[in-house]
């Protein structure tokens, strides 16, 4: 299979067991990759988090059944997942806009969130630039979120203004040879697969005694070069390496193991574990 095949081939998992709780460690191992990798990946590509879309599916799968037959909606609540008859009710109102009990007495017209398919891009690819590295265990030191949603995107903005006012940042610039140290998530959280769950950092070479430490492990690392510093750019580069890089390369991504993102004065490297 190429690598869109296998992302296909995770679509139709989940399309198999909407009503099934879906281990996110499996699927991931569909495509050789952490759960975690695979829900970037995933929100790289498609623009919603993959538990977003299996929500929406199952909605969307709940409100056709709703209408086709006399289910009790306690009993449809339960089979698509949800702990409570409210919580599938509230989240049934917000996508479609009315209640379940309300829709089935009245004629209503319904959102539906049609199943992915993945198919090859035949987009420009521009030519990467990366060295391999084999690097020693090394510890890091700075400030962190604590662990936080993957989607929680204030947190880690409110980590990065702790960091400005605090001149944490500038310590760490000043310490670490001109270089910022990013972190995504720590081996235990990416082993918890179901809770979405990422502990960020940002991080340097020096130890204080107000910052945490985390000890990278040993490892072989693919350094990607960008001539910039544009989060969009960095994002279009992470879907690049792994839609196009790693499933041509003969390397594997190391699994649990932290993603670095090394950031210099003008320009940046994201850092992949590889074997």
């Amino acid at each position: 299979m190429n690598y869109y095949e296998n992302l296909n081939e995770v679509i139709n998992k989940i399309e198999d067991n909407l009503t099934q709780k879906i281990n996110y460690k499996y699927l991931a191992k569909i495509i050789g990759t952490s759960s975690y990798t695979l829900q970037r990946i995933f929100a790289f590509l498609t623009g919603i988090t993959l538990t977003e879309y299996i929500r929406k599916r199952r909605l969307s799968k709940a409100a056709e059944e709703l209408l086709s037959t006399d289910i009790k909606i306690i009993d449809l609540a339960m089979k698509y997942q949800y702990d409570s008859p409210i919580s599938f009710s509230n989240s049934f109102k917000k996508m479609h806009g009315v209640s379940p009990q309300n829709l089935r007495k009245n004629t209503l017209s319904l959102k539906t969130f049609p199943k992915i398919e993945f198919k090859p891009t035949t987009d420009i690819i521009e030519e990467l630039e990366y060295t391999v590295r084999k690097l020693d265990k090394q510890k890091l030191y700075g400030i962190t979120t604590g662990i936080i949603k993957l989607s929680n995107s204030e947190a880690i903005r409110d980590l990065f203004d702790k960091s400005r006012n605090e001149k944490i940042l500038d310590f760490i610039i000043e310490h670490s040879d001109k270089n910022e140290l990013y972190y995504g998530a720590s081996i235990d959280i990416y082993d918890n697969d179901l809770t979405q769950n990422i502990q960020y950092y940002i991080l340097g070479k020096t130890p204080r005694n107000d910052l945490v430490s985390i000890e990278i492990p040993e490892a072989t690392w693919a350094c990607f070069k960008l001539k910039n510093k544009n989060q969009d750019d960095i994002i279009k580069l992470y879907n690049t390496i792994y839609t196009k890089w790693l499933p041509s390369s003969k390397y594997t991504e190391i699994l649990n193991y932290p993603q670095l993102e090394i950031y210099y004065k003008d320009d940046c490297e994201i850092c992949i574990p590889i074997k």
